[in-house]
Order: C-alpha cells, then structure tokens, then sequence
C-alpha cells in the first residue's frame, strides 16, 4: 500500500493504523516524534532519519529513552544517509516520509522512490501537499499500464533498485566488511 496525504493528523492516524506489532518503520523526517509516538510502542524497530539541527538533540534523547528506536542523523536526499541506515536494517515494512509537509514535490518523490526501491517496504505513507493534489488531478490515459499492480509500499514493476552509484560504493565495501550486519 502506498499512502498519501497531506493532513498532519490523518498521516500520523494512518501511520498508527499501519504498523504492525513488530514491525520495522523506517520514518523519514520525524522532526520531534509527534509522529512517532504514534506507533512506537508496537513497533519491533524503527530507524528515525532527519538532518534538522533544531531538532536532533531532540531525537538523540529520544532513541536514548527507548530500546526500539535509532536515530539516524543525515540528509536524505544524498546516499551518505541511506548507508548509515544499512548499517541497521536491509528491509523495513513501514515507511513514513514527512518532508515539511512536501513544498517540494519532486524531492519527495525522489526521496521516496530512492529509499523505497532500497528497503522494499510493505506500505509506504508520505505526507506531501503537492504530490496528493497532482494525484488528484492526474487522469492515467495510457492503456499499456496494468489495471492492477501488486499492493506493496514500492515501485516493484517500475524496477527500481539500488541506485547505480550507491551500488557500485556499496560493493566495493562489501569487500571489506558485511554490510548487512549492524556495526557495534
């Protein structure tokens, strides 16, 4: 299932709603965890990522506080963040991006596009203004597309995966150490 909506109040409804017990979320853009506090109890894991300086202390203490929760520091857009990341976890099932409520459509959509073909969620829930309006308005006219694509949290039939150069950085690691197991 992917998920979009504007409201802060019904993207932090369906992102309780979502996650499972035990579940791993992968929620980026957390900011002061009003979202977060949503779901955390059930959740088996979840990884927190956000580079906002007015709010990282914030989410140190946080991630202190409760052993389910990491907080990753870092920028999103850039593959430096995703490695951090893969540091913790290969795969979530819950993915939740809140970029400031999506001024900027595109990097949203980039943004999750990216992370998502990378950790395959099972449900994705973005909270974008921009990307929810032109849904609204788009009208698919193109009879080459499926009627119905497999219901997952990721772009599956687009073929997305690892981007080329994150890859290619990520194989030349993988030489020297495991990179599917955490760093102590």
């Amino acid at each position: 299932m992917i998920a979009v909506t504007y409201n802060v109040e019904r993207y932090r409804s369906l992102l309780a709603d979502t996650v499972r017990a035990g579940d791993v979320v992968l929620e980026i853009g957390p900011h002061r965890c009003k979202s977060t506090e949503e779901y955390v109890a059930k959740a088996g894991k979840a990884i927190l990522v956000d580079k906002g300086h007015d709010c990282s202390s914030k989410l140190e203490e946080y991630a202190d506080e409760r052993e389910n929760v990491t907080f990753v520091f870092g920028d999103v857009r850039g593959f430096d963040a995703v490695k951090l990341v893969l540091h913790h976890i290969s795969e979530c099932d819950v993915m939740a991006v809140d970029l400031g409520g999506g001024r900027f459509p595109d990097t949203v959509f980039k943004v999750w596009a990216t992370w998502s073909g990378i950790f395959k969620p099972r449900d994705s829930i973005i909270r974008c203004r921009g990307l929810a309006e032109f849904l609204k308005r788009a009208e698919i006219r193109d009879e080459s597309l499926p009627g119905k694509f497999r219901d997952s949290g990721w772009l599956e039939d687009y073929g997305r995966k690892t981007p080329y150069n994150l890859k290619k950085q990520l194989d030349e690691i993988g030489h020297w150490v495991d990179i599917n197991q955490p760093l102590d």
